[in-house]
């Protein structure tokens, strides 16, 4: 086995072997990648909003929904909405209660009723703002959960909805939110999103745009070892870039400037798992 090589000296490698800036398929991404899924889904959430609309997105793991969402989340005027994103969902009801105090910057209390009327106090406060709750993971709510934000969403302001409600989940969430003791939280529900994985012309721009992203501009893939990065994805931006970054290390590591199948073999036995999904 190759003795690991210090992460100083691949970053000298990576600029010295292809001009990079800065590390290829990292995690620190500048602007979500404009795929046409992406862009979409971010003007159709926009567009909802704006009526006040709640409903639902979901798809597999790794295609990109944490990062539309917060980035649909971020655009919204902050003249216009107060917005709140929580991501661990795996809360009791009364948990979720003294969260969303937290996040409504009220001080969370020991007792329900009481954490009811922080929130309620906290509708009224934001006088226009309205209040968009984004909740990720939802898949993972549990029922008692569930049946707070629904009632919540029947303390109604001035005849309507006190919040425009956003669930965010996997393959999961669907099915789970169409079991019979969700029935009454569905039929507050306007619009159901997918987001599914992408084609192969999707990950080929994406892959271009994350390599200059990094500074390089020229594509050190093989076109073969391209191809089955893009196999082994099967679609998922994140699984391209786990596969291109452990890719990139190794022909890094070998001094080499091209990327090659048997690199894009090593990253795919470094990660069995991506094979399995």
């Amino acid at each position: 086995m190759t003795a690991p090589t210090n992460p100083t000296d691949l970053q000298t490698r990576f600029k010295t072997l292809w001009g990079a800036s800065q590390t290829p398929f990292s995690d620190h991404v500048k602007a979500p990648f404009p795929s046409e899924a992406f862009t979409t889904l971010s003007a159709q959430l926009e567009q909802l909003a704006g009526v006040r609309a709640s409903g639902v997105v979901h798809g597999p793991n790794g295609v990109g929904k944490s990062l539309c969402v917060e980035h649909f989340l971020r655009a919204l005027p902050e003249k216009r909405f107060k917005t709140a994103l929580i991501s661990h969902s795996s809360v009791t009801g009364t948990d979720l209660l003294r969260l969303l105090c937290v996040e409504l910057g009220r001080t969370p209390r020991m007792r329900r009723g009481d954490n009811l009327q922080e929130i309620r106090q906290a509708w009224q406060q934001l006088d226009r703002l309205w209040p968009v709750l984004a909740f990720e993971e939802a898949q993972n709510l549990s029922a008692p959960a569930l049946e707070e934000i629904r009632l919540l969403s029947c303390d109604r302001r001035q005849g309507q909805l006190p919040f425009s409600l956003l669930l965010v989940g996997d393959s999961q969430l669907l099915p789970r939110l169409q079991m019979g003791i969700n029935a009454a939280l569905l039929t507050r529900l306007g619009f159901c999103f997918p987001l599914n994985p992408w084609s192969v012309d999707q990950i080929r721009g994406y892959i271009e745009c994350r390599l200059e992203e990094a500074g390089i501009h020229s594509n050190p893939f093989e076109e073969a070892a391209l191809n089955l990065l893009i196999q082994a994805a099967n679609g998922v931006p994140r699984a391209v870039n786990h596969l291109a970054q452990r890719a990139v290390e190794a022909a890094a590591t070998q001094n080499s400037r091209v990327v090659s199948t048997a690199h894009i073999q090593r990253a795919i036995e470094l990660l069995p798992w991506i094979a399995k999904l």
